[in-house]
């Protein structure tokens, strides 16, 4: 039964209203980094990214931004990349969109 929890879809609240441009940016890159749509699903992967999330909920953020903040955790946990590579990257992205 858990590893139905796991891999069940459950249905979406949309209380909130529908996903943003950002809500759907995020979970387009927890689908990459685990592989729920192309190349082999990573159960390990998504099970670590779900205790990130865990650890990142907040009710001062949304959704997105918890999931955001663990997705961020599993690249640096995983090697993939480094705290100061995000960093340089988020720098260069405030640079370019002039913020």
């Amino acid at each position: 039964m858990a590893e139905n929890a796991i891999t069940a879809p459950r249905p979406i609240d949309r209380a909130d209203g529908e996903p943003t441009w950002f809500d759907k940016r995020v979970d387009a890159m927890l689908t990459l980094i685990t592989g729920q749509d192309e190349g082999p699903y990573d159960r390990a992967l998504h099970q670590r990214a779900v205790e990130f999330y865990a650890q990142f909920e907040d009710p001062t953020r949304s959704y997105a931004e918890s999931w955001l903040l663990a997705i961020r955790a599993v690249l640096i946990e995983r090697g993939t990349l480094s705290e100061t590579e995000i960093d340089a990257r988020l720098d260069s992205v405030r640079t370019t969109l002039g913020g």
